[in-house]
């Protein structure tokens, strides 16, 4: 009978003892898991993010006439609202500087149509501003900015945000508006960059 107790206790103790490390590996696999995920959330959020976005000018409002929210004076007028286009402005929406920073105006075949280089921007600056100096109408153009953090140079990454955009008339005359699709953000290689291939 002491065999037996002695037999269901070394049964007994192997199956805690392998119980006890297969919950101890599987532990592991999850601690590591959340580190890598902590560790990419803590790098997404450290990291700069440049924003871009059409500057509108805004024509002035018009009042019709004897209406009583309308200012002293005001006229009424034939003339439509209208808003044009002026130029794009760029701000860091990150949490650290953007560094070598390239802007690239791209025609539809992704050629540089033209570009401006700066040095950094926090993001506690005030915006950069980007002014096209042509564009054709009814025709897709993309704004790109490449830029890199100090982070970034260790892995050897660079940072790319892409505005699509068409150029579109508005009522006033020798003005112009933008369709602006939505931003995409993108991190590629070295050999990725559009200021390294062929311009």
């Amino acid at each position: 009978m002491d065999t037996f107790y002695i037999i269901a206790t070394a049964v007994l103790t192997l199956v805690l003892v392998v119980t006890s490390i297969y919950y101890s590996v599987l532990a592991s696999k999850r601690l590591e898991k959340s580190l890598v995920e902590t560790k990419a959330e803590l790098a997404l959020a450290s990291r700069p993010l440049l924003v871009i976005r059409a500057v509108v000018h805004e024509s002035a409002t018009v009042y019709e006439e004897n209406i009583d929210a309308a200012p002293k004076g005001a006229h009424q007028t034939d003339i439509p609202l209208t808003s044009h286009f002026s130029s794009f402005e760029i701000f860091n929406a990150g949490n650290s500087p953007a560094i070598d920073i390239c802007i690239y105006l791209l025609n539809s075949d992704k050629r540089v149509v033209q570009s401006e280089t700066l040095g950094f921007l926090r993001n506690s600056e005030q915006a950069l501003s980007f002014t096209p100096i042509k564009l054709d109408l009814h025709k897709p153009y993309y704004l790109l900015c490449e830029y890199e953090s100090i982070r970034s140079r260790l892995k050897k990454v660079w940072y790319q945000t892409w505005l699509p955009f068409e150029a579109v008339e508005t009522v006033s005359k020798n003005k112009i508006s933008v369709n602006a699709s939505e931003m995409d953000f993108k991190e590629v290689p070295l050999e990725g960059r559009i200021s390294s291939c062929k311009l």
